[in-house]
């Protein structure tokens, strides 16, 4: 049994397991070339689809006030850490909201139709390819990166033991 939880305490918990800064040499280690710049798309693109798998947890496991409770000082984890353990210097923040809210309704329809996480993930590789954060030849492994390091599992079962304080 959980002990009860502030929503900002299990906005942090769903912050330390999701994948923060990509570096150039983690994405070589998938066989994907890109600079840096393309390394700060692709920590974007992690980023938003770990959200969105957070998101869907909390909603299933928590009532609607509450999983908003918690998303939203997850909003706020994003901001303070945006610099640094993010690494988007110089990144405009609320574009990244507005893409990142773009890319969840196209993720709930793939959802809503009977998709699996994987067709989630191959959409999300697919938007990488189309904004320029990798080319069309490393599709399959940002795939790969995407199954790698977002923790899908790990994400429901801390939804599922959410228990917030008042």
């Amino acid at each position: 049994m959980s002990a009860r939880q502030t929503p900002a305490q299990a906005a942090e918990g769903f912050f330390r397991v999701m994948p923060c800064a990509v570096s150039p040499s983690m994405l070589e280690e998938y066989g994907i070339e890109a600079p840096r710049e393309q390394a700060l798309q692709v920590t974007r693109e992690l980023l938003s689809l770990s959200l969105f798998w957070a998101r869907w947890a909390l909603r299933t496991h928590l009532s609607a006030r509450d999983a908003a409770l918690v998303l939203d000082e997850f909003r706020q984890y994003v901001l303070r850490n945006w610099d640094t353990s993010l690494g988007q210097v110089g990144q405009d923040v609320q574009r990244y909201f507005d893409d990142m809210q773009e890319r969840h309704l196209t993720y709930d329809e793939i959802i809503k139709e009977g998709g699996a996480p994987v067709a989630v993930a191959t959409e999300a590789a697919s938007i990488m390819e189309q904004t320029g954060a990798i080319r069309a030849e490393d599709r399959q492994r940002a795939l790969a990166l995407l199954i790698d390091q977002i923790p899908v599992d790990e994400l429901g079962e801390l939804a599922e033991n959410i228990k917030l304080i008042g």
